[in-house]
């Protein structure tokens, strides 16, 4: 890559595929947009198109990006992140993921910003706050400190990057980063990694076309967890949905190994996206085709007309899922604490 068309979109995709073993496509179906610009084609379905890739997203000027050729930035990148702990991936932890944004391979993106004229020194402290900071897991740090990294590399601008990144961080982890205690030596990395953390709840974001609608709502991490729908009336119930999702739609829950969704007798059903794989996995059919699959079954043996009907199923997710709940509804699962 030369010099004159390094930019801050091209520092994300040489970084990643490089540090990350995460190719430009898989990089480009993260980050794009799936909605239809006025020529009726989304910047996602260009993926295949090397000219227009390398002319109007890697290796374009700042001046030419549109907001509009990408998803939500904190949504791609807490997808990104996922993808690079997967075990298909680099198989990264948190630690380094970390360290490849806030390190020295990730200090090209300060040149890709300053060679737009700009002071980069709101950046790098963000990202060396965000680093240092005692207050988040080293988990969250990784997941902000790529919110960070994405935002500069999709808007190329250092204002919003910082500023989108406060809010993130302000939303998910409820608390700003602040200007940190001076340093006494050691591995600044591993600040704050020995304290005794609140536990992590689930947060359901709404998106659409790539857009987070409203503020997270939280599940708590207990085995009653939470129950989904458009008529939820219990405490801590998540009932910000679309018409079509039913009263009682799922309910959500932690065990020890992890978070699970069962659904509730849904009348449109629900499906699991997988965050690293994209793999699509249905937790509930819509009603009318679950009878159909009961009326077959009891059809092909006439001793299950008696047997009593079997419990729905339950789902392991994991941050970076989404869920689909009918048409109208999904969300995006990240893990955080509430304010």
């Amino acid at each position: 890559m030369s010099e004159e068309s390094t930019t801050p979109l091209s520092v994300l995709f040489d970084l990643v595929r490089r540090q990350a073993d995460v190719s430009n496509k898989e990089l480009a179906s993260i980050i794009l947009s799936g909605k239809p610009l006025a020529d009726g084609r989304s910047p996602r379905s260009r993926i295949g198109d090397r000219t227009w890739m390398s002319r109007y997203i890697v290796h374009a000027p700042v001046s030419m990006l549109s907001e509009q050729y990408f998803s939500n930035c904190a949504v791609s990148a807490m997808r990104l992140v996922s993808r690079m702990k997967s075990r298909q991936y680099a198989g990264l932890d948190d630690r380094c993921i970390l360290g490849l944004a806030c390190g020295d391979e990730g200090r090209a993106m300060d040149d890709a910003l300053r060679a737009t004229g700009q002071d980069v020194a709101p950046y790098r402290n963000m990202m060396e706050r965000i680093r240092d900071a005692a207050s988040l897991s080293m988990g969250e740090r990784a997941e902000a400190a790529f919110v960070l990294l994405v935002s500069a590399a999709c808007s190329g601008s250092v204002r919003r990057c910082v500023t989108e990144t406060q809010r993130f961080i302000d939303d998910m982890y409820s608390g700003s980063v602040r200007t940190p205690e001076p340093a006494t030596g050691g591995d600044l990395l591993a600040r704050g990694t020995n304290e005794l953390l609140p536990e992590r709840w689930l947060g359901l974001l709404r998106v659409a076309d790539g857009m987070v609608l409203g503020d997270a709502q939280w599940v708590p991490p207990t085995a009653e967890g939470a129950v989904v729908g458009s008529l939820a009336l219990d405490e801590g119930a998540a009932a910000q949905v679309g018409p079509d999702v039913s009263g009682e739609h799922l309910r959500l829950w932690r065990e020890d190994v992890g978070w699970f969704v069962q659904g509730l007798e849904s009348r449109n059903g629900t499906v699991l996206v997988s965050g690293l794989t994209g793999e699509r996995t249905v937790v509930e059919p819509p009603r009318e085709e679950r009878r159909q699959i009961r009326k077959a079954e009891k059809d092909a043996s006439a001793a299950d007309k008696a047997a009593p009907e079997a419990e729905p199923p339950a789902f392991q997710v994991f941050p970076g899922d989404q869920l689909e709940l009918a048409k109208s509804t999904t969300f995006l699962l990240v893990e955080g604490i509430p304010g």
